[in-house]
């Protein structure tokens, strides 16, 4: 157990005239500050990457720091010092237990963290939970007959949340059937148990340096081997924050200051049930069903993808240049973080403001002058291939300048929710719910302009790919009707007004995206041979505490 082995003490018992060995191991954890139920006895520390919280966890310190570390305290200064002997915990030859190595991962990715300041200011560790270890005492009594090393506890959430943080995919999550049968009490008949998912023991994750695999074990359940295979970058981290951690699991968080609930995206029958709560109607779960398989692209879903950057709030700490995210669905791909979209955007409103000067409003002129800002001032703010090649090394400068920009558009929408606000009132979500309720009709109607059905012509596309720009041009052909979308759910406005409010949020939804890196699907389509679909694992998994243990 390496440092550990300082927790490890021999109780006597006279009885039975022989020492039983008490231990302790970690429980290894996602942190958020307070004790659940009442489980006040057990010390819990949280893992940083400083010395103290180094020696306190018991994990050598880094190598680049010394072997004595301080601690003030207010009877005066005390010595913490390390013992002399190395532990080689990344060595897969040792035999010492593997979360020691974990743990030591876990220390160096904390220290990364702080360096590139990815926790946000004044935000609530609930919010962005930090990996923790609760000290947990076992007697070797009661460990069961094939254990022959102590392991770490944890659960099957916190587990998945701590890959993603550490830059990993899930290569297998398999939802194996395993059916058996087993006898009703107080009845013969013989009833089918279907056992599916991590309780049959399949996981395996690795990337960034980092291996995960999975064994089974009768006794006790899912066993993890944990292995270091190669160096770690930062360029590979995640946003550490529970809004992030949940893109993983298929669910968008939602931004309560705008009044957005959470949605659950993650698999199709999900996609569905959030048409269904966008649109009562039904038409969008009709259209989303008809472009659910296009032939075009099968990893899109045209126009409902919108939902991604309008749903979310701004993920990014300020200060850091961490932009990582897990994909929350196979339907990631749409219009507003495409080359072409920003092009026509701007093109259309540069049209716009010429041609009807007498309805043009100062925030349509603010749409238009911060774009041209970014424009001029930042190559990667219209170049999608330069901005996706940079995923944890976009200049902070430029990052910076696209958060200011999202924070603006999002106070234009937080005054117009305002019950006494001097201009009319302007519900966020209703215009979100009837802009993506037009947007799935873009792809077909792209496709028919550019294939010249009914004798239409394409549109300007600026050199870039034809249907994306003109699916670009059709969202601006289809405000008169989002107007009326809008109206239809309780927001009695003029289309002028709705147009404004629409140009500010798609402004917003440029800003997400450049102030963010959406981790792809794999380079084989995103899916591999158990059919599961990379780096997302099922929403049914967020807050589950199915026991893991870690050898």
């Amino acid at each position: 157990m390496g440092p550990w082995a300082r927790e490890t003490s021999l109780r006597w018992h006279w009885k039975q005239f022989r020492f039983e060995t008490v231990f302790t191991v970690p429980e290894i954890i996602l942190w958020d500050g307070v004790k659940e139920g009442f489980d006040f006895a057990s010390r819990t520390e949280t893992i940083n990457g400083t010395p103290l919280s180094r020696e306190r966890t018991h994990v050598a310190p880094a190598p680049d720091k010394t072997m004595q570390i301080h601690e003030e305290k207010a009877s005066g200064q005390r010595k913490l010092m390390f013992t002399n002997r190395t532990f080689r915990a990344l060595d897969p030859q040792s035999e010492l237990v593997c979360w020691l190595g974990l743990l030591e991962a876990l220390h160096e990715h904390e220290a990364d963290i702080g360096r590139l300041h990815g926790y946000r200011r004044s935000v609530s560790t609930a919010e962005q939970p930090r990996p923790a270890v609760t000290f947990r005492r076992r007697s070797w009594d009661f460990q069961s007959a094939d254990t022959i090393r102590p392991h770490a506890v944890s659960n099957i959430f916190d587990i998945a949340v701590l890959v993603h943080r550490l830059g990993m995919t899930w290569q297998d999550f398999r939802e194996l059937f395993d059916s058996y049968t087993r006898t009703q009490q107080f009845s013969s008949k013989r009833v089918l148990v279907i056992s599916r998912g991590p309780q049959d023991g399949l996981l395996r994750v690795e990337g960034n340096g980092h291996l995960f695999i999975s064994t089974f074990s009768r006794s006790i359940g899912i066993i993890l081997q944990y292995m270091r295979v190669g160096p770690s970058s930062h360029s590979n981290n995640y946003i550490p924050s529970t809004a992030a951690d949940k893109m993983g699991f298929g669910i968008l968080a939602g931004f309560p200051p705008l009044d957005i609930p959470e949605y659950t995206i993650g698999s199709t029958s999900e996609v569905l049930a959030t048409a269904d709560r966008l649109d009562p109607s039904g038409t969008l779960r009709r259209v989303t069903t008809d472009i659910r398989h296009p032939m075009f692209c099968p990893t899109s879903l045209f126009g409902f993808s919108d939902i991604i950057p309008l749903a979310s709030g701004m993920l990014r700490a300020r200060g850091s240049t961490i932009v990582r995210l897990p994909v929350p669905s196979e339907y990631v791909v749409g219009l507003t973080c495409h080359r072409e979209a920003f092009q026509v955007f701007y093109y259309r409103l540069q049209r716009h403001i010429t041609s009807h000067p007498e309805t043009t409003t100062p925030m349509l002129r603010w749409v238009l002058s911060q774009y041209d800002t970014l424009k001029i001032t930042y190559p990667e703010w219209e170049d999608e291939a330069l901005a996706l090649s940079l995923p944890n090394d976009r200049t902070l400068h430029f990052l910076e300048a696209v958060h200011n920009t999202w924070d603006t558009a999002t106070a234009y929408f937080t005054d117009r929710e305002a019950t006494k606000a001097p201009l009319p009132r302007l519900r966020y979500n209703a215009l979100m719910a009837a802009h993506i309720s037009q947007a799935v009709h873009y792809w077909k109607d792209a496709t028919d302009r550019v294939k010249g059905e009914n004798g239409t012509r394409p549109r300007e596309h600026f050199g870039g790919r034809d249907w994306v720009a003109e699916g670009a041009h059709c969202y601006w052909d289809y405000l008169p009707i989002v107007a009326a979308g809008v109206r239809a759910r309780g927001c009695h406005v003029e289309d002028g007004v709705v147009r404004e409010a629409w140009c500010v949020m798609m402004l917003r939804a440029f800003c997400w995206w450049r102030a963010h890196y959406m981790v792809g699907l794999g380079e084989e389509g995103g899916k591999v041979e158990t059919g599961m679909e990379v780096g997302r694992l099922p929403s049914r998994w967020w807050g589950s505490r199915l026991p893991v243990y870690v050898g």
